[in-house]
């Protein structure tokens, strides 16, 4: 992941994202488009806010307590790392955006693979599995120090760092690493993801996941003190993301209120988020969906095609 940074570095620079970040569920001043939602979005939605010059007010509250907001009619957009949670899931928000009419249109923009990210003083665990990284987050985990997974590792204890409920990337975590188990209670969380990086930078014994884009795209010393591991012996680039061999990947999206298309501004700003977001996703470090997708995505705008596409939650 270390060369794919400076190759990315290389071909592109790293732009500044301008829009304002609002607290969850406050009323858009202005006439701003509200969006709330996943905080590993939200460098993407940002950076094309400065683009376009919209006024766009961005609440990177987590994918699902976003859709909180979302399906009671209080945003224009919702930022998500997951597919929007429908039936069978601990909160159908499908059934609660039908219940107090909130059409939305899914949109797919990216593509992304939650890391494990340890600091860069870690030379021992550059790969665990799944079933290690089970045992060191679950509830019940007998596993308190490194050498509890290999007895020829350091016996200090490990630090352990990631995002809290409400967020979609701690929800796909638990669904993949850890079976739908609980997960221990004793991590520091947070959906700050500059607070996450430093964290983990400054912490020998730190373990966290993050999407993909939030690790590359830390900066400086805090990127230069951390380095990413290999999950089963794969490593979240982009081919082993794309091709479904690392375990973790996952699409991103946007769910769209149709009311909110009637305003011009909002409209606008979708339309030429789905035209600008192939080509700068290199510059927030993550991975572009196949250009089929896009045109899909950009017919479902034009169409008003409302509901879910049933491939990305099968």
């Amino acid at each position: 992941m270390k060369r794919l940074t400076l190759c990315l570095a290389a071909t592109v620079a790293l732009a500044g994202c301008a829009a304002e970040s609002e607290e969850p569920n406050t009323p858009a001043a202005d006439g701003a488009i509200r969006v709330t939602g996943s905080a590993t979005v939200e460098p993407i939605t940002s950076l094309i806010a400065s683009r376009t010059g919209h006024n766009v007010e961005i609440s990177a509250d987590g994918s699902t307590d976003g859709f909180e907001a979302f399906c009671a009619g209080e945003s224009d957009i919702n930022d998500s790392s997951v597919p929007i949670p429908g039936e069978g899931e601990d909160i159908d928000y499908q059934t609660q955006c039908a219940d107090n009419g909130v059409e939305f249109i899914e949109l797919p923009i990216a593509l992304d693979a939650i890391t494990f990210v340890k600091n860069d003083a870690n030379d021992w665990a550059s790969d665990l599995t799944i079933e290690q990284l089970h045992d060191i987050w679950t509830s019940e985990s007998p596993v308190s120090t490194w050498s509890d997974l290999n007895p020829q590792w350091p016996e200090s204890e490990i630090t352990l760092y990631g995002r809290p409920p409400g967020s979609g990337t701690l929800g796909v975590f638990q669904k993949i690493v850890l079976d739908d188990d609980p997960i221990r209670d004793d991590y520091a969380a947070t959906d700050d993801m500059d607070e996450l990086t430093e964290w983990i930078a400054n912490d020998p014994d730190a373990l966290g996941f993050m999407g993909v884009g939030n690790y590359l795209a830390a900066e400086g010393e805090v990127r230069s003190s951390m380095d990413n591991i290999a999950v089963d012996g794969t490593l979240p680039s982009f081919e082993q993301t794309r091709d479904g061999q690392y375990p973790l990947s996952r699409p991103l999206f946007l769910y769209v209120n149709v009311e909110s298309l009637d305003k011009p501004e909002v409209d606008s700003f979708v339309t030429e988020y789905l035209d600008r977001v192939e080509a700068v996703l290199p510059r927030v470090y993550f991975y572009p969906l196949p250009e089929q997708e896009y045109d899909a995505a950009r017919e479902r705008l034009k169409s008003r095609t409302m509901g879910t596409d049933d491939r990305w939650t099968s």
